[in-house]
């Protein structure tokens, strides 16, 4: 453990400096520690527990963040959604696995090409859900496509095991005992759950009422490891067991606590999952350049068949893109069932082996898939539109004449981009001055919802210049991006541009570095949060201190006309500036 610890903390602060992400110097940890690599850790026996563990904590974590009503809005992606996944890819893959292995002399089964295709149709719940929620994406469409899909998967995992029970070789099969043993899964499954959402609650809030850090810690993690067990009991994953409780949970008050407590033990048990994946390389570099080209295969079909099924849903051609750049890896329950084939003599070593190389493969470049799916998205999704899938049905509109005369006539105010927090205070203030405006939102759900109210919001993604034509930007004297995505703010503000190039662009940017973006791109005015928090934070200390209102407004102008060297990371010449001018 020392040793995976020291080399994991090199590697990280290796990769950093040449910025490729950490999980990748955890995964490349693994291979220098396993028989890829010095063959340093012989027995991972301990890794793979503690790997486990790991996953377990953060599906729980990831569960915090998700209530139940939010789970209810993602129903449709979950079930419709990720059974199309699931089918499509396992029958593309085995029928490209079987033709591919006959071409190059090494037919296989049918039963070999099926284990194939299901086991790669599998997606990586931990590595997802992990970058997606350090890049703060999770919220995002494409976050929430993503994790549509990955609880199916998760779920899917009971009946592809049965699938396999099926296929062991001399097997006489029962349908009445096998229907049995599904109807007592599926009991046992609504009866966990309700069970969950009976008493969890109630635990949480004894657990927190008791003002001891050690009862909090040790509450928190037997509530997410005894999910997990009882979940594994019925042959569900350990860690869909812990994302059940997780989501349970936080419909509480309390759950912020419960998370606190748990993250630094999930960081910490995630790593050593990352490091695991590399471990049980043993790769055959003769054989590694066919592997590799595989790989890139199954990433490709993978991630063009859920772009394809995200735009069937009616997501638009940028956010299909980003899921299906998102799931395009393979999983690691993918380990569990190729591991299981092995075991009843349906998979050979050889096979067992290609399969890990091939699986740790779309792992490793998935980090650099997830951080380009934006851009490369944004510059892609105009292709789309010509594709008659990607005419979707548009939502209906209220029978009141306003909203539509709106787009029609050339007074309006200003067009909001995205309708959340800050889009919802803008709108408030727009009705509070009688000031008419127009909003776009990707979120179905909120467009439906809002319109029932009269809110003027329309559905659409705003990087495509028809849906922006038709909350008339065209004729708007301001738009307002208020969205948190910044390639397609971009993508948003050089088509605003072109639109319509004297109206008034004002974006809201999370850091410096995309405010630059913003203003390269075309925006009037970029409302930094880093500047806008630090401008409250030292006015109300100056009134508090009764400096004048003149005094107070000039150091305002200061920070935001010079905020981007004020908020620039400090450098050795910087700090030893100020003692050399001291001095002289």
């Amino acid at each position: 453990m020392v040793l995976v610890g020291a080399l994991a903390i090199i590697n990280i602060l290796v990769f950093q400096k040449i910025r490729i992400p950490s999980v990748i110097g955890l995964i490349f940890t693994g291979i220098m520690l396993g028989p890829s690599g010095f063959n340093v850790v012989s027995d991972s026996g301990l890794i793979a527990k503690l790997a486990e563990m790991g996953v377990v904590l953060l599906l729980f974590t990831i569960g915090l963040e998700f209530s139940l009503d939010d789970m209810k809005k993602l129903q449709k992606i979950v079930f419709v959604g990720g059974l199309a996944q699931l089918v499509l890819t396992g029958l593309v893959v085995a029928t490209l696995s079987s033709w591919l292995m006959e071409a190059i002399g090494k037919a296989i089964g049918a039963k070999e090409a099926l284990i194939l295709g299901f086991s790669f149709s599998v997606s990586s719940t931990a590595l997802c859900l992990k970058i997606l929620s350090d890049r703060e994406e999770l919220g995002f469409e494409h976050g929430k496509i993503a994790l549509g899909i990955l609880i199916f998967q998760d779920m899917a995992i009971v009946p592809l095991m049965f699938g396999l029970s099926f296929m062991i070789p001399g097997r006489v099969l029962s349908i009445e005992a096998t229907l049995e043993e599904v109807a007592l899964v599926a009991l046992f499954a609504i009866g966990m759950f309700g069970g969950f959402r009976l008493l969890m609650p109630k635990i949480v809030r004894m657990i927190t009422a008791l003002h001891a850090g050690e009862v909090l810690v040790l509450g928190a993690l037997v509530l997410c490891f005894g999910a997990a067990w009882l979940a594994s009991l019925i042959g569900l994953s350990l860690a869909l067991g812990a994302f059940m409780a997780g989501m349970v949970i936080a419909s509480t008050d309390e759950s912020h606590r419960i998370s606190r407590t748990i993250d630094p033990f999930r960081e910490a048990m995630t790593s050593i999952f990352f490091v695991s994946i590399g471990l049980l390389l043993d790769v055959n570099m003769i054989e590694l350049p066919w592997l590799m080209a595989i790989a890139l295969v199954v990433l490709l079909v993978k991630g063009v068949i859920m772009t394809g099924i995200s735009m069937s849903l009616g997501f638009s051609s940028r956010v299909s893109l980003m899921s299906g750049m998102v799931l395009a890896q393979i999983g690691e329950f993918s380990f569990v069932l190729a591991g299981t084939a092995k075991s009843i003599g349906l998979l050979d070593q050889h096979m067992f082996q290609s399969m890990l190389t091939i699986i740790v493969v779309t792992m490793i470049v998935t980090p650099a898939l997830i951080s380009a799916a934006p851009k490369f998205a944004a510059q892609v999704a105009p292709v789309f539109r010509f594709i008659p899938l990607h005419s979707r049905p548009e939502i209906k509109q209220p029978s009141r004449a306003p909203v539509s005369a709106m787009v029609c006539r050339g007074d309006i105010s200003a067009v909001i981009i995205g309708y959340g927090l800050i889009g919802r205070n803008i709108a408030a203030v727009m009705n509070a001055t009688n000031l008419i405006y127009t909003a776009l939102d990707i979120d179905r759900n909120v467009v439906r919802t809002m319109r029932r109210k009269g809110e003027p919001l329309f559905y659409g993604d705003c990087t495509e210049s028809k849906s922006l034509m038709r909350i008339g930007v065209d004729h708007s004297r301001a738009v307002v991006i208020c969205i948190s995505e910044v390639e397609a703010a971009v993508h948003c503000i050089r088509l605003v541009r072109e639109i319509n190039e004297p109206a008034f662009i004002i974006v809201r940017s999370r850091s410096l570095e995309s405010a630059g973006q913003f203003y390269r791109a075309g925006a009037d005015a970029v409302v930094t949060e880093m500047f806008e928090t630090s401008i409250q934070m030292f006015s109300e200390l100056l009134k508090h201190l009764r400096i004048d209102s003149r005094t107070i407004f000039d150091q305002q102008e200061i920070i935001r006309r010079e905020g981007d060297v004020i908020f620039r990371e400090p450098s050795v010449e910087m700090d030893e500036a100020p003692r050399d001018a001291s001095q002289s």
